[in-house]
């Protein structure tokens, strides 16, 4: 099993024993890509630890990789073999020529741990294809597709039981995946970082953050939620009031209420429920009471 050894900005590197440690556990082949001046730079294909540790050092003593986002890759091939050019970080493209590169520099570095089923062949590993025919036509649609919740929602559906990193030539450090806990400001993959092998987010403003918690901002898809809620068919029983205590329409309108009985309004252009302030269920005979308690909810997109 690779290790993924993810370092945000302002966190230290790991030490040369530290990394030595990777090398010994994953020893197929390594790679480090960090983000600097607007862009992500990539070195990899180190096939021998003591290069490999060499060059890291070499740009600690040009540049302070403590300050800046830096992820480190350390290989066991599975698909496509044992090869330079297999090792990882990738730069985002589509390209065959440009992806099997040493070194280079791309506005997103992606590494990866685990098996995308369904993809690689003999010349190409998984992750080389899979970033080819998925995720650089997703960033064709969605330019910063890492910063989208439903586009990062298609790559952790598409990887389950996998790890994975994004990084921005911004500095934007996503990780996909269940990583071990946070140690000493790094996340990790799995436990090969450790002496014995034993066997999912954003980095930004120095705060890591979970892919499927991205940060909230109002007038992006970014800010939507999923949850719980029931959609209102057309039932005899029940109407909405609103805010002023009027029957709202239903009339090309979908309605829908969350296990507490707050009214949603369905809002086609985002894709997503909206909460309506002071709208109400209400029932038609007194009688008459709406069981929440055996209503079906449905995961769906939605804003309060």
């Amino acid at each position: 099993m690779c290790v993924i050894a993810a370092k945000p900005a302002g966190v230290k590197m790991p030490t040369r024993e530290q990394m030595e440690v990777m090398w010994f556990n994953n020893p197929d082949g390594a790679g480090i890509m960090y983000a600097r001046d607007g862009k992500v730079h990539i070195d990899k294909g180190y096939m021998k630890p003591s290069a490999f540790l060499d060059h890291v050092e070499a740009l600690q003593r040009e540049m302070n990789l403590d300050e800046i986002p830096v992820v480190l890759h350390f290989r066991i091939a599975s698909a496509g073999g044992i090869k330079p050019e297999n090792c990882h970080p990738f730069p985002l493209t589509g390209s065959e020529q440009i992806i099997r590169r040493l070194h280079c520099t791309s506005k997103v570095g992606i590494a990866h741990n685990g098996t995308i089923h369904g993809y690689g062949n003999s010349l190409l590993s998984d992750t080389m294809q899979y970033i080819m025919l998925q995720i650089y036509p997703l960033s064709c649609a969605v330019p910063r597709f890492y910063r989208s919740r439903p586009a990062l929602e298609t790559i952790v559906n598409s990887t389950k039981g996998s790890w994975m990193v994004l990084l921005s030539g911004e500095g934007d450090l996503i990780t996909i995946g269940d990583f071990f806990p946070e140690r000493d400001g790094i996340f990790y993959s799995n436990k090969t970082f450790h002496h014995r092998p034993c066997f999912c987010d954003i980095y930004t403003d120095k705060k890591h953050i979970r892919a499927d918690a991205l940060p909230k901002e109002e007038g992006d898809f970014d800010y939507l939620t999923k949850q719980p809620l029931m959609w209102l068919e057309e039932e005899k029983d029940t109407y909405i009031t609103d805010s002023c205590g009027g029957k709202a329409g239903r009339d090309g309108v979908d309605w829908l209420i969350d296990r507490d009985g707050r009214v949603y309004r369905w809002r086609p252009e985002l894709d997503a429920a909206v909460l309506e302030d002071g709208y109400r269920l209400q029932t038609v005979r007194e009688d008459f009471e709406f069981d929440l308690d055996r209503a079906v909810f449905t995961e769906i997109y939605s804003r309060r």
